[in-house]
């Protein structure tokens, strides 16, 4: 370990939000469990800072603010780990949280990197993600800060006693704890298509809430994971692969409209957030959608960006949406660059 170059240097690290085509395999009579089919998004992103401190201590905007109890943990937790020095985190721009942008691990995870630069230690998100108690489900967003774009990841080796009470281990991905970050299956460029994100007035599924209905649904039926299997290996990743939009679209919807485990979770989400669904699939307005984990984001496609904002503008009127805009996919890893830092604290970085 070594110290910070200078108590007038801090560290910066910039990232986008993870969103997901869909967990992968629910049942796990294979002897895996989870996996998940995933991207990184440019916006919305997430802006976080170290810098030298008498103490750790961490500040968050109003996102952020949701996870100032587990990055203040982890950062006790770094600093013992690694003998390193004090340091203050601020989140300065943080993910919606409990919508369906990682925001949790990704929040973690980019706060733990920019702190071992700081610190001088050369360690990889996986080790960080341990740390924090994620990646037990899906390593997504751990993966997707080292490297961005599309990615597939392959979940968990189950342990022994696993078929004597499988909902033991199938459970999200807070209540997991950190393990062995799943392997990377495929990872990829994403093409150059449009996403437009879509927040509708939803429910946000979280802690208990979420862990009840994992209870309650999964194991889903061994068919149904296998399914969900071919339609990402074999339909939703070639098309990426092949950049193939109409196939994509298709590979999406099936997703979105018919697999098993995505079902259950719109069944759990408000009446807008089906209505959004349904009018999505029935309209020529996108060609495709998908939620994001347990939502309410929703993020779609389309080759008629005037006639999709026109009808969103419309729901927005009708309270179904609350907002939405077009992003794109970040197909780069986070950057992290050390900024320099005034007597009193500020960064003289925009």
């Amino acid at each position: 370990m070594t110290e910070p170059i200078s108590q007038e240097w801090g560290v910066r690290i910039r990232t986008g939000c993870r969103v997901s085509f869909t967990l992968i395999d629910l049942n796990g009579e294979t002897g895996r469990r989870n996996g998940m089919a995933s991207m990184a998004l440019r916006s919305p992103g997430l802006e976080a800072f170290v810098l030298p401190h008498h103490t750790i201590e961490v500040e968050a905007d109003e996102n952020g603010s949701a996870h100032l109890e587990a990055v203040t943990a982890l950062m006790h937790r770094l600093r013992e780990a690694w003998q390193g020095p004090p340091a203050k985190a601020v989140v300065r721009k943080g993910l919606p949280p409990h919508t369906g942008f990682g925001s949790g691990t990704t929040t973690a995870v980019a706060v733990g990197r920019a702190y071992a630069q700081f610190a001088g230690v050369s360690v990889g998100t996986a080790e960080i993600a341990r740390a924090a108690g994620r990646a037990g489900t899906s390593g997504a967003s751990a993966n997707l800060i080292e490297r961005g774009g599309f990615l597939v990841d392959g979940g968990h080796l189950n342990p022994d006693d696993f078929s004597d009470d499988p909902r033991r281990y199938l459970v999200p991905s807070r209540f997991a704890g950190g393990g062995k970050r799943p392997p990377v299956l495929v990872s990829a460029p994403f093409p150059a298509w449009p996403v437009l994100v879509v927040i509708p007035h939803g429910n946000q599924m979280h802690g208990e809430a979420e862990r009840e209905f994992f209870a309650r649904t999964l194991p889903i039926p061994a068919e149904e994971a296998r399914r969900t299997a071919h339609a990402v290996l074999m339909n939703l990743a070639t098309s990426v692969l092949e950049a193939d939009y109409t196939a994509f679209c298709r590979a999406v919807n099936f997703l979105t409209y018919e697999s098993h485990f995505k079902q259950k979770q719109i069944d759990m989400q408000s009446s807008q957030v089906k209505f959004l669904l349904e009018e999505a699939r029935r309209g020529e307005e996108v060609d495709a959608i998908a939620m994001s984990s347990e939502g309410p984001l929703c993020y779609a496609f389309t080759r008629r960006p005037q006639a999709a904002v026109s009808w969103l503008s419309e729901l927005r009127s009708a309270g179904i949406v609350q907002d939405f805009w077009f992003s794109g996919a970040r197909n780069v890893p986070a950057d992290i660059d050390w900024v320099p830092v005034l007597e009193d604290g500020r960064t003289v970085i925009a």
